[in-house]
């Protein structure tokens, strides 16, 4: 049904637009509002919506997942990531776990874990970790800003990768704040970046944008950021698109 309405705007170009426009408002005003719970809410029960992030629109949204190994940026985070040989990982938004699946292959003794909020991609993610034989890889379910789980100094790399996009500022700095506690070697986010914008950034079109920088900044810790290329990744991430690097 909403296919069909899409579609019947889009033979009046004025009406999409000024519809369109209205959609963008009232995403950004439960944004603001309501903060990261509003896309807490969505990702929890994203698996149980039709079309995939990945994959074909029709296809299983958790499958797809797992099918896009292959994707060129994953290549990008995985050799950033194997700069530190790291004996111990976390992945903060982990999904069924495909980054975690190309670590595991490159680092196969090392501890590697993943967190998420949904409960079917976790599960779904333990089921393939079996079906593939990999024993060092362990996903649970939590929220980005649960971390209090994990002690001091727990794991040498953490990273994100196109998770923080939607985390509001109610969470940010929180989020940052128990990384540097987590992690020993490195923090490595693959996230929208903004050189010159406020530090827990600005709201478009359905992500949060800011200045990593400077965010870490405030926890005295230095940055490398490194811009994605557009064959790794197009759409919006070959404009907002980065690497961010904390060596710590």
């Amino acid at each position: 049904m909403q296919n069909k309405i899409t579609s019947f705007l889009r033979k009046i170009p004025f009406v999409h637009r000024f519809f369109k426009f209205c959609y963008w408002k009232v995403k950004y005003f439960h944004a603001i509002l309501l903060g990261t719970k509003i896309n807490e809410k969505y990702w929890k029960k994203r698996h149980l919506m039709k079309g995939g992030d990945w994959g074909e629109k029709d296809e299983n949204w958790i499958v797809g997942y797992w099918k896009s190994t292959s994707h060129p940026h994953r290549r990008l985070l995985i050799e950033t990531i194997a700069k530190y040989s790291p004996s111990s990982i976390l992945e903060i938004g982990s999904n069924c776990g495909p980054n975690l699946y190309l670590l595991a292959k490159k680092f196969p003794k090392s501890e590697i874990r993943g967190i998420d909020i949904n409960i079917e991609a976790i599960k779904k993610g333990r089921e393939f970790f079996k079906k593939e034989g990999i024993s060092n890889v362990e996903l649970i379910v939590k929220k980005a800003d649960d971390l209090k789980y994990f002690k001091n100094k727990s794991f040498d790399v953490i990273f994100t990768d196109a998770v923080l996009i939607y985390i509001g500022k109610d969470k940010i700095r929180k989020i940052i704040s128990e990384m540097q506690r987590i992690a020993k070697k490195a923090i490595i986010l693959v996230e929208f970046h903004y050189e010159q914008e406020n530090i827990l950034g600005f709201y478009e079109k359905g992500f949060w944008v800011r200045n990593y920088r400077k965010l870490f900044q405030l926890l005295n810790l230095k940055t490398r950021i490194v811009k994605i290329p557009p064959n790794a990744w197009g759409g919006n991430w070959e404009e907002r698109g980065f690497i961010i690097e904390v060596k710590l």
